[in-house]
């Protein structure tokens, strides 16, 4: 049975709201026994409402990604033009994942869910191909790499990945801001493990 159309304003819906409702039930009852149905009953909206702002369950997890990919290109833009490729993207990501005030529990929260469910780490995959693409640019404009090249092809994965393993590592073990470890973690891989 279809929903009676409805005249007037849309419904607002307070996205962080939401996606916060969504965390605490992922907590309590486990990720893939919670429904979007479940979420829409929890938050007072129509299945229909949330959807239209979150088409899948793992979305209302990786919420906020669109404004990384944004801020990362903007913090990489700041930096000296002389820095070589790896310090760019290093102090540029990790101001970019500067948390702010009052979310470092439920970031933390996102973060060990994210560890823990192979599906939810696969979907943020796709998401991030936006940033490797980003610091693939970076590279190939700061170091005159050959973009069809091997070096090309795998710094933007590898990068993503080191700081993804370092933010998930922080989220399991760390205190304190997330940057210091995402910094570790990006020398480390720009040393090529050599430095200790």
């Amino acid at each position: 049975m279809n929903e009676p159309r409805r005249r007037g304003r849309p419904v607002e819906l307070d996205l962080e709201r939401v996606a916060g409702a969504a965390m605490q039930m992922f907590r309590e009852r486990g990720y893939d026994e919670v429904t979007m149905e479940d979420i829409a009953r929890a938050v007072g909206h129509s299945r229909r409402t949330i959807f239209r702002h979150f088409p899948t369950k793992s979305a209302l997890v990786w919420a906020g990604t669109e404004r990384f990919v944004d801020s990362l290109r903007s913090e990489i833009a700041a930096t000296d033009p002389s820095l070589p490729a790896i310090d760019a993207v290093r102090i540029a990501y990790v101001t970019a994942t500067e948390l702010p005030p009052g979310t470092h529990e439920i970031t933390r929260q996102r973060l060990l869910l994210i560890g823990e469910n192979h599906t939810l780490h696969s979907d943020g995959i796709l998401r991030f191909a936006a940033v490797g693409e980003t610091i693939r640019e970076v590279f190939v404009e700061r170091e005159g790499i050959d973009p069809r090249g091997l070096e090309a092809a795998i710094v933007g994965d590898a990068i993503v990945h080191a700081a993804h393993d370092a933010f998930v590592w922080w989220a399991r073990h760390g205190e304190g801001e997330p940057g210091p470890v995402i910094d570790e973690a990006l020398r480390r891989l720009g040393s090529g493990f050599r430095d200790r």
